[in-house]
């Protein structure tokens, strides 16, 4: 594929600029607490040295050999996480603002399931180049839909035209490819078939023609949010108001025990999402109370979600309580089995990015899952969804740089992933007063978009 004259400047510039960007200092953190993910019992007392973007030694520290280069920071008293993953994201229904506000909340890496390449593209440039400070960004382009609701979707066709879109996706290089409700079900299944020969994982939707059964025997590799177990084939029958008592139904009567036992044999990852659930209530609740964070969305999505909310009636607001509540449970359930869940926020628009991470995990351990499990969906098992375990998910010699140093144990309380004292990202530092002066700059742009 020849490409153009445009594609060529930006692969020269984006080498221009790898090589002025500097590589940070060797770094020592003594006498550090490693959490560590893969489920063994915190490792008290180490030094962590991070040399080139990379973990290079882990040593106790009363033997470590620290080099005379190396900038040290006393880490006593602290605790030391791998990086987290937000792996439900759209970042094209953010702006730019969006990107150091997950940095500056430990979020290190993002799975982008429906944005614009270019626009994705040129951030992922200049993240790596060192002129704009966010996350790793792991993208599947355009969300792949029977129908067009907004611009980040496109009606891939029936099967053959659906197999063609696979094949481009991959010429472009993708990541991963994401389905969507209304995709026929005849160009799923071709979807799934074509991404298979073209070695691209699908996520996302069950289609609502497709039964959860068929989506996980298929082999799609992660479904997102609970509310997609219950779309489509499970409601299609169902009156209004009637969803919290089939969910209920579906969770006692044995239903959930052996679907869930279907996706532990087929490895099939589920993203919750509950925090994107709830924020549901923000527009329908009048008493709910408004989110500080909020300042750190971009000013012109407040607005439009501002004049698009519709206060709910009693009864709505009572069938969401009742459905939230129940897919809570879900999750409780789905954990009790041993289904693989990864963190998510669904951070688009009005979300807010990096902080509503914090609040899914909370949801989470809420929902059943130990403070282990919860950490562990949002650092090793994002890692080995995305097969790259060789680079994330735990704190170990030979693997990137990308850590969270916290003021307190998120064992001992989960909420404890928000008392960050430094980010670690690729092996640069930014301590609390570098995090801090991201957000301030976060907010001043958000309130300018």
């Amino acid at each position: 594929m020849k490409l153009p004259a445009t594609a060529f400047i930006l692969l020269a510039a984006t080498a221009t600029f790898a090589q002025q960007a500097s590589a940070p200092p060797p770094l020592a953190l003594t006498h550090v607490t490693i959490i560590d993910t893969s489920g063994g019992p915190p490792q008290p007392d180490m030094t962590v040295l991070l040399r080139d973007g990379r973990i290079a030694s882990i040593e106790k520290s009363a033997s470590a050999a620290v080099p005379a280069d190396a900038e040290v920071v006393d880490a006593r008293g602290h605790f030391l996480l791998p990086g987290l993953w937000d792996m439900h994201v759209h970042l094209s229904w953010t702006s730019a603002s969006a990107l150091p506000v997950f940095v500056a909340n430990g979020v290190t890496g993002v799975r982008d399931l429906g944005g614009r390449l270019g626009q994705l593209d040129d951030w992922r440039t200049r993240i790596a180049a060192g002129l704009l400070v966010g996350p790793r960004i792991y993208r599947a382009g355009p969300m792949l839909n029977g129908r067009s609701f907004n611009p980040l979707q496109m009606v891939p066709g029936g099967p053959d035209e659906t197999c063609g879109v696979v094949r481009a996706l991959k010429q472009v290089e993708v990541d991963f490819l994401k389905t969507h409700r209304r995709l026929p079900r005849d160009s799923y299944f071709a979807l799934i078939d074509e991404a298979k020969k073209q070695d691209l994982a699908v996520v996302g939707h069950i289609p609502m023609e497709v039964t959860p059964e068929e989506a996980s025997d298929a082999g799609q590799a992660s479904l997102e949010h609970t509310e997609t177990l219950f779309e489509g084939t499970f409601s299609a029958n169902l009156k209004e108001g009637e969803l919290p008592e089939a969910i209920r139904r579906f969770r006692t009567d044995g239903s959930a025990e052996k679907l869930f036992a279907r996706f532990v044999q087929n490895k099939t990852v589920v993203t919750p999402t509950l925090v994107a659930y709830r924020s549901i209530f923000a527009t329908i609740d009048p008493s709910y109370p408004p989110d500080p964070h909020s300042r750190y969305v971009a000013r012109s999505y407040k607005e439009a979600a501002r004049q698009r909310a519709q206060a709910g009636t009693p009864e709505e607001i009572h069938m969401f309580t009742h459905t939230f509540a129940e897919m809570r449970e879900v999750v409780r359930l789905m954990n009790r089995a041993g289904v693989t869940l990864v963190t998510g926020s669904d951070t688009a628009g009005p979300r807010i990015p990096g902080f509503t991470l914090h609040d899914e995990l909370a949801l989470l351990v809420e929902s059943g899952l130990t403070p282990q499990q919860a950490l562990q969906a949002a650092t090793l098992n994002p890692a080995r969804l995305l097969k790259k375990e060789a680079d994330f998910g735990t704190v170990e010699a030979g693997k990137l740089a990308d850590l969270v140093l916290l003021d307190a144990n998120p064992l001992d309380d989960i909420r404890n992933t928000q008392k960050i004292s430094a980010v670690i990202l690729g092996g640069r530092l930014f301590r609390r007063a570098d995090l801090d002066a991201l957000l301030r700059d976060a907010e001043a742009q958000a309130s300018k978009n």
